[in-house]
């Protein structure tokens, strides 16, 4: 990696630590280039300001589109479709606390920047609306509105290690990534109606990509 990539990738990690730390609107440009050791003018240079900052934290950090697309390509059936889907969504937003704390700021408050990160999961959404709808009509899935399964399922999926609220009424250990990946799958499945046993597409696609991103971090830090 070139000394020029070496900072863009420090000003990109900046901004998401920063801005999963206090939101978008709170941080500021002096704050990400002195977290980046990188002189002020580069995030104007290289990005033309925060807001394309913003974009490129997105694109480095959320690999949904990648994922769906690989997915996509394969002939899965709806409850491989469902599970695997599940379980990268999952794995995902356990491997990267910072980039999932983003996401959920700009779903919840709906902001202007709330399209930009629609834009990079919808993919996914919508694949997973494709195997719900198939398997409601191979009668796999049992469930009345598609509409409310996907808004069911995409709470448990996306916003379900959001415990910052409950902390006070939860007494036990929040599970390891695996068991996650267990518990959500089996809230989902039952909700949408289907009594077999869960079915995956090979080896889970996202953590080698955390690998993969965490490996270049600490080669260009």
């Amino acid at each position: 990696m070139g000394k020029e990539e070496h900072v863009k990738t420090r000003i990109v990690k900046a901004a998401k630590k920063l801005m999963a730390e206090k939101g978008f609107e709170s941080t500021t440009v002096r704050e990400i280039c002195a977290e980046a050791d990188a002189n002020l003018s580069l995030v104007s240079y290289y990005y033309g300001g925060k807001e394309h900052v913003f974009e490129a934290v997105l694109d480095t950090f959320i690999p949904i589109v990648e994922a769906s697309r690989i997915l996509g390509e394969r002939n899965l059936d709806p409850v491989e479709g469902v599970c695997t889907l599940v379980r990268e969504i999952v794995l995902f937003r356990g491997s990267d606390s910072g980039i999932s704390r983003i996401i959920h700021q700009e779903m919840v408050r709906q902001t202007p920047r709330t399209a930009l990160v629609q834009k990079r999961i919808m993919p996914a959404w919508k694949l997973i609306r494709e195997f719900l709808d198939e398997g409601r009509k191979s009668g796999e899935f049992h469930f009345r509105s598609l509409d409310m399964a996907m808004v069911q399922l995409l709470g448990s999926v996306l916003f379900g290690d959001n415990r910052s609220g409950l902390v006070p009424i939860m007494v036990e250990k929040f599970p390891d990534p695996d068991n996650q990946v267990s518990d959500v799958l089996a809230f989902v499945l039952g909700g949408i109606g289907y009594r077999g046993e869960a079915r995956f597409a090979g080896e889970p696609i996202i953590p080698q990509w955390a690998r993969m991103a965490n490996e270049e971090s600490e080669n260009g830090s």
